[in-house]
Formats: structure tokens, sequence, C-alpha cells
């Protein structure tokens, strides 16, 4: 499989460490509130590749973070951690937070069609306790292997210690801004506010490893013994701590947004250098944003975040959010609307009823067509180019291959796209016929060609037809009548 990695700054080829395997850590959410869909498209786009791998034969051993004690309200270190922030302002406790926000994470896993981490559907009667059988690792499970792995980044003489804390030296690691390739002073600009709080912090790019429980975090919540006094971890550490304890010294593909890029990778990067001398990831895969208006990053601090309810509140199904996400690379950034959700669920609806049509051609069981498999595995290896695994299905379906066939290797195929198409294709209730989705396309070129005459003769035409065309400053939406 060819992937974009990030350090090659290209298009690679995965050499895994070990023949027929991938080993593979996600960066997963801060557990102190809902996922928005800019979380999920990330989730969506490592379950693409999970699953690719699967599908392309490989033994696939994967784990992903659940964050609840350490991530600060920014990204740099002398900030308000978001679970007990969280938790404060809605008067529980940092566990019972973390735990509440751990549901929505399997709520929005199985809505969305996403595997577990370690391969399984999601059962929303798992125990909260059992996750980490699932492959969701909770930081505040593995204190003991991050102070480890401080002790021996400190005996590599990659720290030092201030009253406040045990930072990372990041002068340690000649090529620490290999993310960027940005130089040292220009990467630290606007952090250094932090050798103001901290007048013991060397370099405003240096790092917590371990906060200690005094100053502004003498009343923190979480807290743990350690080498150098009560304190809680750093954000950073957590990630490599977990990853190398679950995954070994050296793993093949680290996943996350490409927010992660600027500091949290590099910071990984330099504690895994630090503690065991090498940078144990063999490739950086990031996902792009999913942004709204002027080019906005979605977030919840930003105040312009969606969630999964909101989509249903609008009228969609989940399945269009994920067809929305599958048919976009992970490397290119998706610009979210309701407009973009109509295009998503016609073509959705577009293929459902094309499937129909050649279930009621269907002649008896059918058998996989492979030719079309090998080039769907083709698709798969360039870079998960599932656009054009799109345009495949397509061609497969104007094709003169017997129905049957083309229905069974497209089903095969959604054991990579999770679109429930089979399941779709025997729900009547989604059935909106071809012949209506097509004039609807005619309609939106009339309309983007400016021939209203013509647009609204094709708007008679499918109203005749039983159906209305519901113009918004969105989009549209098709209805019965």
């Amino acid at each position: 499989m060819k992937l974009y990695s990030t350090l090659d700054r290209g298009v690679v080829q995965v050499k895994p460490l070990v023949k027929g395997r991938i080993s593979m850590y996600s960066c997963g959410p801060t557990v102190y509130f809902r996922m928005h869909i800019g979380n999920i498209r990330a989730y969506v786009n490592w379950d693409i590749l999970h699953k690719a791998f699967l599908y392309l034969g490989y033994d696939v051993k994967r784990v992903m973070n659940l964050t609840d004690v350490g991530h600060m309200t920014d990204d740099t270190d002398f900030g308000e951690d978001k679970i007990e922030k969280s938790a404060s302002s809605e008067g529980v406790t940092p566990r019972e937070i973390a735990n509440q926000y751990i549901r929505t994470v399997l709520e929005d896993f199985s809505r969305m069609n996403i595997l577990s981490p370690s391969g399984e559907s999601i059962d929303l009667k798992l125990e909260i306790g059992k996750v980490k059988e699932y492959g969701f690792l909770r930081a505040t499970e593995y204190i003991p292997e991050m102070i480890e792995m401080i002790q021996k980044i400190e005996g590599n003489g990659c720290t030092y210690e201030t009253e406040q804390a045990v930072y990372f030296d990041v002068s340690k690691i000649s090529d620490y801004t290999i993310f960027t390739g940005q130089s040292l002073d220009e990467k630290t600009e606007g952090a250094r506010d932090e050798v103001n709080v901290d007048p013991g912090k060397r370099h405003p790019a240096d790092f917590v490893l371990w906060m200690k429980r005094v100053g502004k975090y003498e009343n923190h919540t979480m807290h743990w013994k350690s080498p150098w006094g009560d304190g809680f971890p750093g954000w950073h550490i957590e990630c490599s701590a977990m990853s190398i304890d679950a995954l070994g010294k050296e793993f093949d593909i680290h996943t996350g947004g490409i927010d992660h890029i600027p500091i949290h990778h590099p910071n990984e990067r330099a504690q895994n250098i630090g503690a065991m001398g090498r940078s144990v990831v063999s490739y950086w895969i990031h996902n792009e944003w999913v942004v709204m208006g002027d080019d906005m990053k979605m977030s919840k601090s930003g105040g312009s975040s969606v969630v999964l309810d909101d989509i249903v509140d609008m009228g969609f199904d989940f399945l269009d959010l994920r067809y929305l996400f599958v048919s976009v690379n992970y490397h290119i950034k998706i610009n979210f609307s309701k407009k973009a959700l109509h295009g998503a669920r016609n073509s959705r609806l577009a293929l459902v009823s094309r499937l129909r049509e050649l279930k009621n051609e269907a002649d008896g069981e059918g058998e996989l067509i492979h030719e079309y498999v090998e080039r769907f595995k083709e698709c798969l290896d360039d870079s998960l180019n599932i656009s054009k695994v799109l345009a495949l299905i397509n061609e497969m379906i104007k094709s003169d291959k017997k129905a049957e066939d083309v229905l069974v290797t497209i089903y095969d195929f959604d054991k990579v796209l999770s679109l429930d198409l089979e399941a779709s294709v025997e729900d009547v209730g989604l059935d909106i016929p071809e012949e209506i989705l097509k004039l609807v396309e005619r309609r939106e070129e009339a309309r983007r060609g400016k021939d209203f005459e013509l647009a609204d003769s094709i708007r008679g035409q499918i109203g005749d037809m039983g159906y209305m065309v519901v113009d918004s400053a969105d989009g549209f939406n098709i209805e019965k009548i």
C-alpha cells in the first residue's frame, strides 16, 4: 500500500516491519466532550485504512488512546486540564466525565460503522471498564508505564527538572523540527509566555513530561506519586508510553490529524528517541481538517462544531455523512455544508437504487468478479483512492457482467466502505427511483447554467412523478408527495 507520509512529504510505499502484519496507533479523543464531525472524520479515515489492510490480507494490530488526564485547554503546558474543567462545569468527578464521554465515543463509532481498534464491531452494551480489550487505551491506566518511560528519558540525559515540572530538553534532538521544517526559533515564537510561567524553563519549545502538584496545580484532582513528587503526566508522554507498551519498540503506522503536526507529534517522536534511542514509528499519516465557511477549522472551542445528532436534525442519515467522508481522500480538506451532505445523500441513494435494479435482474447466487476485485485492491493500494473505487463501482454496474455477480462484488467492496449497501437495498424506505435522481441532477446542471426555464420544467416533471424538490439556502431536499 502507498500512503501520504508526513515526514517524507509525499506518497510512499508502506513496508511493514513484519511481512503480512501491520501495527498501528491512532491518536484518539480527549474524552471531555462529545466528538464533533471533524473529529469523527479522522476515525472514519483510519477505519477505512484498517479495513483496507484487512481486505488486502494483512494481520492488523491496532490501538487507540482515550486521553482522560493531562491534555490542557491549548497545546501549551500551563493551561487548564480539559477533563477537570469539564468535570467542574458539570459538577461531577473527572472519572465520571471521562466515562460519560467514552460512552459517547462508542455510540458515535457504532453509528458511523467504525470498528473498534481491535477490529470488532462496537457493542453498545460494552462495559466501560472493558474498553481495553477492544483496543481503547485509557491514559489513567498507564501511569506506571509513563513514569518508567520518563525515567528512561532522564537516564539518557534528555530532561531537566524545575520546582514545577520535569521537562524534555528539545535541544537533545537534532531533528526535532523535522515535521514542519522550521527552525526552532520560528517554531516557538508564540510559546515564550511559558518561560514567564516557569522561570526554570530553559527554552520555549521544551515541554512537560511530569507536572508537579504545586503552584496553580496544587489542587489538581488527578494526581499520582512519582520520583519527582506528587503530580500528573504531560499530554505527550501518554501516547509514547501507551503505543510502545501495546505495539513494541518499533511499529509501522501512527495516525492523527494535521493539527498534531506542529507540536504533539514532534514531542512524541522526541520522547521515543529520548527513551528508546530510535524514532520507533515508521510512518506518520495525517488526515486533513473538516472546515466550514471561510476555511475555518471545525472546533468546539471555536464554537463551530457539529455533532452527529445535528446531522439527524438536519434530516440526514449517518450513512450520508460516512459517504461524504469516504468519498474524499484523507489528505484532502472537506468543506462541510448542507449542500455537501445533500450531494452525498443523493449519490448514496442513487447507488442504492441501481443496486435494487440489479437485485431485480439477478438470477441465483453470484460470484466475485475477480478482475474488478483486483482493480479494487489497486485503488486501496493507491493511497486509499476511494473516489476511484466509486467510479469503478459505477463502471461495473454499467457493464455486461451478470447482475448477481456485480451485486456480490460490490457487497464485497462494502467490507471496506461500510455503507450498509446490502441492508439499504433491502430497506424500501430509502427508495428514491433512479430516474428521479437523474432528473434532479439534470435540474441542478440547468440551474448552474442559469437555464431556469429548463430547471422549472424538470421540477414539474419530478412533481408529476410524485416527488418534490425543496430548495433552501443550503441546497435542496427530495421528498415524496
